[in-house]
């Protein structure tokens, strides 16, 4: 019934457009009929017109030819007196009521006068002179009358009967003294034809009703048929679609029944297929991973990625017991449950379904909580058949049906893969164990040792930094075995072992070479070959300081020295075995010395080692003896007035002379006695500015005074600057601590708050050798810092180097910048005075202006 009726509908939407078309052609043709009109009317002028002037033509030659002159007898065969006989003689014949006349402005014959529509038509053909025909619709008589003209144009012949008087006809000039002197091409009237509209329009009008009934008639019946046509097919067509449908009805629900069975198939396949892409993706991981630990955590998020594993959890043997290695998904358990034990001691799979009697109580708190449907946990294996098993994989899912035999098949084989990979894991680490560890100690042996060493020596050769080897030998061990047996004496070196481990953190590698020898690596030192062999020297005093605490034993205590030979090393071409060779000849050195010494290799680097300890003890004595003195280098602005002066520390020795502070301040540092000197800075200072109270240029002078990072972050530093300068009433503001960037570096927040407690209390601060080391901007923006000092490093090559008066111009902006003052130091040319001030340097210190000097020379000749 529904493709009866949109039959119907089709047909009648059809039937329509074409009844609207038809009728848009009959409305078109209808307008046509109107141009046809004028069509006709104007075929029907040509045709009058050619006709009248051509008879007018011929009876004027005719009458021209006859020789005939003009009296009351044959005035009527003068062309115009007779054409309009010939007019009037047509109008009476006519019977559509068609007249034609030719008319004039200026007529022999007055009735051939033209009306007001002719005298239009002359007048526009007298302004269109080009123009053949002019048709227009007018009213007479209360008619309407389509009014056709063509212009009477002068030619030739004429001129016998209208051009001059001098050149007409002798009978017309004797009858006329007027319409005379036309010129060839002048225009003497109109061709007028009146054609009455009505007749015109009754012929048309008959030819529409004509062809407009035929095509409704011819369409109408058209559809008709169609329509019947239609009506009989789509019966049939229905009937037949009626049987149709009930067949389609059944093969559709078998259809539907076979899809949802599909449906659940292909559900099936491609949730199997998800469970077999996780395994896929699991051994890749087993193929990839470098440890058991990266193998177990990586497998267990990759099931886990897997929405049928709710949750998974790997358990492990180590060390004879079974631990938690990797839980993921719900509630991350890393406790060893009984089930999961069970499992791993009977090697033999278990499940556990929701609805489960025997259900563990806290399976079931666990289940209820997240809505697991079954719980499957599988042994680990190294084979298939294995008697005992490496671990447990614990599976949890939420799936409605729990898992599926093909899904416990793919888990299962899994499990069978992790287990082998980490029996592989387990014999590649025995192997490796015995191939380059030291059964006894567990540290690296000797291959490792020279492995490492030989990529050490490459590593050295690119950074250009030194490294070294030192060779550790305890001194009388034997002595241990011989008296107390081997086991005390496997013991020690057990113990020295860890302690080796845990003092050696910053070594890259500590190993044992064979009995109580043990070698360490050191990479990185220093570029500097003295500066490597200091810090060599201090790592192996703290290896026996290390050694020499007490090995307790059954309540006993043995005590223990060593000898350690130092070799360094930076030439990649250098054979390992021979720096093993050297470090070790080093040691026997030692031991051939006394024992529990330390012996470089380099006899140069031992002495070395022997001048620092030297100065080191006269350092100490130097305070005793009162060497230390302070010198004083005047600061300038840009006018060249003073404003200040830095402190500097000298040591004047009583056999050496003068002592660099680059040479004692690094050893200071190093072993704290730069706290001790750096009070007797700040005593001496203050002093000084009690004194200049009376002197009135001095009194108005700032004293700037370095201060080591180790002294400032030395605890109650602020306190004791504080309470000297209280104690000698000293105006705060004359004293300038100058700090290096290094003290930022450790513990800012603490430095922060002694820089705020300095400013608080009215000292300024400057930051010395600025643009060399830490160069933090965060400390410029938050810190309340009052001067940047640029090092002398940078003013040396000023006038010389771009690189170096962009840095310099840098500073300079930065300074400007944060509102602080900047000073450059080292100026010892006037060529760099004047490049600074241009750069906006404004404040100077260095040879130019001053030299350090003692306080009493402070204004004589020398200091300048």
């Amino acid at each position: 019934m529904f493709k009866f009726h949109l039959n119907k509908k089709i047909f009648w939407f059809v039937a329509l457009l074409i009844i609207i078309a038809n009728s848009i052609l009959t409305i078109y043709i209808y307008k046509q009929k109107q141009e046809l009109v004028q069509t006709r009317a104007f075929a029907k002028g040509e045709t009058l017109k050619n006709y009248f002037i051509s008879m007018r033509y011929v009876y004027h030659q005719q009458f021209l030819k006859s020789g005939l002159d003009i009296n009351d007898s044959t005035i009527g065969f003068l062309p115009a007196h007779a054409s309009t006989l010939i007019s009037d003689k047509f109008e009476k014949l006519s019977k559509d009521n068609v007249t034609i006349r030719n008319v004039t402005d200026r007529p022999r014959n007055p009735k051939n006068m033209a009306d007001a529509f002719e005298l239009k038509a002359i007048d526009f053909f007298k302004k269109n002179p080009n123009t053949k025909v002019h048709i227009q619709k007018i009213k007479q008589n209360s008619k309407e009358i389509l009014h056709y003209t063509a212009p009477l144009i002068i030619e030739k012949y004429c001129i016998q009967c209208h051009g001059k008087k001098e050149e007409v006809l002798p009978s017309i000039q004797e009858r006329y003294d007027t319409a005379y002197d036309y010129h060839i091409g002048d225009i003497r009237g109109v061709t007028s034809i009146k054609i009455p509209v009505d007749e015109l329009e009754k012929a048309a009008i008959g030819s529409f009703y004509k062809t407009t009934f035929f095509t409704w008639f011819t369409t109408l019946l058209l559809l008709t048929i169609v329509y019947f046509a239609i009506k009989k097919l789509t019966v049939q067509d229905v009937e037949q679609k009626i049987v149709l449908q009930e067949e389609v009805r059944k093969k559709t629900a078998d259809l539907e029944e076979q899809k949802n069975e599909l449906q659940i198939a292909n559900e099936n396949q491609r949730h199997l297929f998800s469970i077999l892409r996780t395994v896929a993706d699991c051994n890749q991981i087993l193929i990839t991973a470098k440890n058991i630990d990266e193998l177990i955590s990586d497998t267990a998020v990759s099931m886990h990625s897997n929405t049928t594993f709710a949750s998974v959890k790997i358990l492990v043997v180590e060390n004879g017991e079974l631990i938690v290695k990797a839980s993921i998904g719900l509630d991350e358990d890393f406790n060893v449950l009984p089930l999961e034990l069970d499992v791993f001691e009977n090697n033999k799979f278990v499940m556990i379904k929701n609805f489960d009697e025997n259900l563990p109580s806290e399976c079931k708190e666990k289940m209820e909580k997240y809505g697991i449907s079954e719980i499957y946990l599988t042994p680990l294996r190294k084979k298939h058949h294995a008697k005992k098993a490496l671990g447990v994989m614990n599976i949890c899912t939420t799936e409605q049906k729990g898992l599926s035999k093909e899904e416990q098949d793919m888990i299962n084989e899994l499990a069978g893969d992790v287990g082998f990979a980490i029996n592989s894991f387990h014999q590649k680490e025995a192997i490796n164990q015995l191939s380059f560890y030291d059964p006894l100690t567990y540290l690296p042996n000797q291959r490792l040792f020279e492995q490492h060493l030989s990529q050490a020596l490459s590593d050295s050769d690119k950074s250009l930094k030194y490294g070294a080897i030192l060779f550790l030998d305890f001194d009388n061990f034997k002595d241990i075995n011989d008296l107390m047996g081997n086991d005390t004496g496997d013991f020690v070196l057990k113990e020295s072992a860890q302690r080796l481990i845990s003092k050696a953190q910053t070594a890259s590698l500590a190993a044992r070479h064979s009995g109580d020898k043990f070698s360490i690596l050191l990479e990185n030192l220093s570029p500097k070959e003295e500066e490597a062999a200091v810090i060599a020297e201090n790592f192996a005093k703290e290896i026996q300081e290390t050694l020499k605490e007490p090995f307790v034993i059954e309540k006993k205590s043995l005590n223990l020295t060593c000898s350690i030979g130092i070799v360094l090393f930076l030439d990649h071409k250098v054979n390992p075995d021979k720096l093993s060779n050297q470090a070790e000849y080093a040691m026997r050195s030692a031991k051939n010395e006394g024992k529990n010494t330390i012996r470089f290799y380099n006899e140069s680097l031992q002495h070395i080692t022997k001048s620092r300890l030297q100065m080191l003890l006269e350092l100490k004595k130097a305070f005793v003896q009162k060497e230390f003195v302070l010198y004083y280098q005047k600061q300038f602005d840009k006018d060249e007035k003073v404003l200040g002066v830095e402190a500097l520390i000298r040591w004047i020795h009583p056999l050496k002379g003068m002592i660099s502070p680059a040479e004692f301040i690094p050893l200071a540092e190093e072993y704290g006695v730069i706290k001790d000197i750096g009070r007797f800075v700040l005593e001496s200072v203050t002093d000084q500015l009690v004194l200049w109270r009376n002197d009135e240029i001095k009194k108005m002078w700032r004293i700037s005074v370095n201060v080591s990072p180790i002294q400032f972050k030395e605890e109650g530093f602020v306190e004791r600057l504080k309470a000297l300068i209280d104690s000698k009433n000293i105006d705060p503001a004359k004293i300038r601590v100058e700090i290096t960037e290094g003290v930022f570096i450790e513990n800012e927040e603490e430095v922060t708050q002694k820089i705020e407690a300095l400013k608080s209390f009215g000292i300024s601060l400057s930051i010395d050798d600025f643009g060399t080391g830490y160069s933090n901007l965060k400390y410029l923006k938050n810190l309340q810092i009052d001067e940047l000092k640029i090092d002398q490093s940078f003013i040396f090559g000023l006038n010389k180097n771009n690189s170096e008066k962009t840095i310099v111009k840098t500073i300079i902006l930065m300074g400007k910048e944060f509102n602080l003052e900047v000073i450059a130091e080292g100026v010892e040319t006037k060529e760099q005075f004047e490049l600074l001030k241009e750069l906006g340097c404004d404040f100077f210190q260095g040879y130019l202006f001053a030299k350090p000097c003692p306080i009493e020379d402070l204004e004589s000749n020398s200091c300048k």
